[in-house]
């Protein structure tokens, strides 16, 4: 009696034993399924301008100035070194109340952004959200920030620890950026 092998496994064992390479890797759709993701881990702080009146005493200014936690912070991981829509935004990371983050990436350089930076520019959505009696939005300022990365990560074939964001939050403004404070100041 013969044994049986059909078809099909005499045509797929050969294909499996073609290399990665050979298979097609590296064009698109043809990914590897289980891409290996390495850890990324950091702290997201925040510093403070001074914003009352008469000059605080150097303690205190000090005390504004030295980075703190930023709990709750969300920051996005997008595929490059600039910010654009046209790339898929991977990763999302928020922030504990130690400040503290962890996302797993795979290889490649990313694009660090806010949440605002997240979908393409609106300026007019933006002022509507933002804007007070007080709050004006810089146009050309918005156009340049939504572009920019808050920095470039290159994950390599290894974990990342200890990447460190700050986040300056100037007076009026609740660090919204490209927001300009046009009212009264404090006396």
């Amino acid at each position: 009696m013969r044994p049986f092998c059909p078809l099909y496994t005499v045509l797929l064992v050969p294909f499996l034993l073609l290399s990665h390479e050979q298979r097609g890797a590296g064009k698109p759709g043809n990914e590897p399924v289980h891409k290996h993701e390495y850890s990324v881990s950091g702290t997201l702080t925040q510093t403070h301008s001074y914003c009352g009146g008469a000059r605080p005493p150097d303690e205190l200014l000090a005390k504004l100035q030295a980075p703190h936690p930023f709990p709750g912070k969300k920051i996005y991981f997008r595929k490059g070194d600039a910010n654009t829509v046209d790339m898929k935004t991977l990763k999302e990371a928020v922030s504990d109340s130690a400040g503290h983050f962890h996302v797993m990436l795979s290889p490649g350089t990313y694009c660090v952004i806010e949440e605002d930076q997240v979908k393409a520019l609106d300026t007019v959505a933006y002022r509507k959200k933002y804007a007070t009696k007080y709050l004006v939005v810089d146009d050309a300022c918005l156009k340049e920030w939504w572009g920019k990365c808050l920095t470039t990560l290159v994950v390599e074939k290894a974990d990342k620890k200890d990447l460190t964001l700050n986040f300056h939050i100037p007076c009026f403004t609740q660090g919204i950026p490209c927001m300009k404070y046009t009212g009264p100041k404090p006396q």
